[in-house]
């Protein structure tokens, strides 16, 4: 019987990296240039995009991403594997004159969505791993001499079929991160609903009255993904400290893992939903926005991001269990992506020929969904439909299975 382990190895993992790789190339061209025009494209320079797969895959093989030894620091090799192919297939095909119907920023959209979906199956192999061997080590002492932490939510379902069972804890979490942050607070929880007024009104006064800001509705706009990226930038901080800050509980309470990352996700949306239930009323009125059947749209997306949010939370929470330094790479990366993310300027500012190229910002098909629908008054076009499930599902599935294969070893870590 084959192993889960070696689906990581060998031509089995290049076989499922091969078929990761084409899957990303056609979306990626889906995003570029749109149902009509992408299999033309694609068409026209398959065989360079043939060969561009083809460099990513044995530039991975280089990198040791296929061998055992290659399985330790293997997010760096898949990383580079994929930058290096994709950089190595653009040079010998412009080198050859075989550029012809390819894309450098759909290239560039498939070396994301590649590392995506690489890390998705691998991390569900990973989880398969994990429970191999914990009926492997029940096997060998007979079930009953050695009790494993997480052994009973080895599995996703398992996972958040507990989470439910223990919703009162995940609540007393955050219930407590609330009581903490407004403690000795004289207007207490009313801060929450008090602090996007005060934003309304120094944001109108900083850029209608003294930048003098052009854009109509520039404060609606701005607030739009603010509020947005604050719940993220919140969110993916705080998972850093999920499982390291929590030392002591982990050691002498048995619980599920999973509520940890989860409580800190739920509480930074708490905070979310209570500015938003100021802000959108306020400036519906504001700006006389009309009330319209698509902003019904606002909790589906919203859900999306919650679900991409508490995976990369997942992931993040036990990336800086095993490597402290994220919690700095995390600070790093906010910043960055901030500026990568249209809030303070419109997608339409951005070049037509990076605008598809910037949808795949981590945060950026949801706060474009939120602005179309309460801002440009359109529907999200179906690039944000595709980009945000895709993100939210693979986050997810992938941040689980992470969090899952590394849960029985956090009490090592901290």
């Amino acid at each position: 019987m084959t192993s889960p382990s070696q689906f990581r190895l060998g031509w089995r993992a290049v076989l499922a990296d091969s078929v990761s790789a084409a899957l990303a190339m056609a979306l990626a061209y889906l995003l570029r240039f749109g149902v009509g025009e992408a299999w033309h494209y694609a068409g026209v320079g398959r065989l360079t995009l043939v060969l561009v797969i083809a460099v990513q895959v044995v530039a991975a093989g280089a990198a040791g991403l296929y061998s055992l030894r290659g399985q330790m620091m293997w997010p760096i090799r898949l990383a580079a594997g994929v930058l290096v192919g994709m950089l190595a297939g653009v040079l010998l095909a412009t080198w050859t004159g075989a550029g012809e119907g390819v894309s450098r920023q759909a290239l560039a959209g498939q070396a994301g969505l590649f590392g995506l979906v690489a890390v998705i199956w691998r991390s569900f192999v990973g989880l398969k791993v994990r429970q191999h061997q914990a009926r492997e080590i029940s096997r060998q002492f007979g079930g009953q001499a050695l009790v494993v932490q997480g052994a009973d939510v080895g599995s996703m379902a398992g996972a958040l079929t507990r989470t439910w069972q223990y919703r009162h804890l995940l609540g007393n979490l955050v219930m407590k991160d609330l009581k903490l942050k407004y403690q000795r607070s004289v207007l207490g929880f009313a801060w929450s609903l008090l602090n996007p007024l005060i934003m309304i009104g120094v944001y109108t006064v900083a850029f209608t009255y003294v930048l003098k800001v052009q854009t109509p509705r520039f404060v609606f706009f701005l607030l739009i993904g603010l509020l947005s990226w604050t719940f993220f930038a919140g969110a993916a901080s705080s998972a850093t400290e999920a499982v390291t800050g929590s030392g002591s509980f982990l050691k002498s309470v048995v619980f599920p893992r999973v509520v940890l990352p989860f409580a800190t996700v739920l509480f930074a949306l708490v905070q979310y939903l209570l500015t938003i239930l100021v802000f959108l009323p306020v400036m519906l009125v504001l700006y006389q926005v009309p009330l319209e059947p698509r902003m019904l749209l606002f909790p589906v997306f919203l859900v999306l991001q919650v679900l991409f949010i508490a995976g990369l939370a997942l992931a993040l929470s036990t990336s800086a269990a095993v490597f402290r330094d994220m919690k700095h790479l995390v600070e790093v990366g906010i910043g960055i992506g901030f500026w990568a993310t249209p809030i303070l300027y419109e997608p339409t500012m951005v070049p037509e020929q990076f605008r598809q190229l910037m949808l795949l910002g981590p945060m950026t098909p949801f706060i474009r969904a939120y602005q179309d629908i309460f801002y440009y008054g359109v529907m999200p076009e179906l690039a944000i439909w595709v980009v945000a499930t895709v993100y939210a599902a693979g986050m997810f599935i992938s941040g689980l299975s992470i969090f899952l294969a590394y849960e029985d070893r956090f009490t090592e870590f901290v």
